[in-house]
């Protein structure tokens, strides 16, 4: 999970949240931005973190087989079941079922899973008993459900059990300051494609800067591990990029993948900390010690940072006296 755009933050923050409760959570978001990864963030941080995250992919279960993958089947439940097999909810016993593009589940899924989540029951194939569930569901989903919903695609009473608690990752483009950050994790860890290591033209920067990325961060990743296997010497350039790429509006140069990309990562990083100190410090106006306790960072450690960046609490303390006088309002200490 790389980024520090504020949306991107946001969602992180909140993933963290949902996953101290064992609510229903539904995950929305355009393809390749990174769905899963966050529905696993919600495991990671949830009680259930040690026990298995099962995904269920709903755009490939067969119709016909779908309850039986999903549920289980027992012995003799329909022609070739010679012995009774547990199916993904079983597996996922004690953790986290994710149903990926959940949009694409057929109409007697959708009211099975309703009972699942409702009633934390389930049936296996051929079986007449119900078994306990004990799994908490995860739903990501590229679609608009309510429109679904409105065409009677999907349940009205499903998306509203599974909404319960919603996380929507924003599309590349809506975050491209993380552009930057996610070329330099790219191609560290892509880095095993060549013998060498590899920097980026100013100019090829640019262009993937100033690409819409319709595909998102999957489409990124593999453009740079394309572009690394392509690259003729140790320069990347806009050859080396698809032709698609290639096209798009130049925007301006950030200057730093002329670099070697482990000093451009370096970059990168010290610009984020410098700005995540920035914003504890303004939301605490300078008290360093409530900017440290909010940040989870000891105090010492967090003013040895800030001296890196040639940072003081005198400075944040004067910008809040300015803003206070600007205002018209009473000096601080007043």
């Amino acid at each position: 999970m790389v980024g520090i755009h504020p949306a991107f933050g946001a969602v992180r923050k909140l993933a963290r949240r949902a996953g101290e409760s064992e609510l229903p959570v539904l995950v929305t978001g355009e393809s390749g931005t990174g769905k899963e990864l966050i529905a696993r963030e919600v495991h990671d941080r949830s009680p259930r973190a040690g026990a298995p995250f099962v995904v269920v992919d709903c755009g490939i279960l067969a119709k016909e087989m779908g309850r039986s993958e999903l549920f289980g089947h027992v012995r003799g439940a329909f022609t070739g079941a010679t012995e009774s097999r547990p199916g993904l909810v079983g597996v996922a016993h004690g953790g986290t079922l994710f149903f990926d593009e959940v949009g694409e589940l057929d109409e007697p899924l959708q009211r099975q899973l309703l009972r699942l989540i409702q009633e934390g029951e389930y049936r296996m194939v051929g079986d007449h008993r119900w078994k306990r569930a004990g799994v908490r569901v995860v739903a990501a989903t590229n679609r608009d459900l309510k429109k679904g919903v409105e065409a009677g695609r999907f349940r009205d009473d499903l998306y509203f059990r599974l909404r319960v608690i919603q996380l929507h990752l924003p599309a590349l483009r809506e975050r491209r300051s993380d552009i930057p950050l996610l070329i330099s994790h790219f191609l560290d860890r892509f880095a095993d494609v060549r013998k060498a290591a590899c920097r980026i033209s100013p100019e090829t920067c640019a262009l993937l800067e100033g690409y819409d990325w319709p595909g998102n961060i999957r489409e990124l990743a593999h453009t740079i591990a394309g572009a690394l296997a392509l690259a003729a010497g140790d320069v990347i350039t806009p050859d080396d990029l698809p032709s698609e790429v290639q096209d798009a509006e130049i925007r301006p140069d950030r200057g730093i993948y002329s670099l070697p990309y482990k000093d451009a990562r370096r970059i990168c990083m010290d610009r984020f900390t410098k700005e995540y100190l920035h914003r504890a410090l303004v939301g605490t106006d300078g008290n360093v010690s409530r900017a440290a306790q909010k940040s989870g960072i000891g105090r010492q450690y967090f003013q040895y940072r800030m001296s890196e960046h040639g940072m003081t609490a005198a400075q944040y303390r004067k910008r809040m006296y300015d803003a206070h006088a600007d205002a018209g309002g009473k000096e601080p200490g007043d």
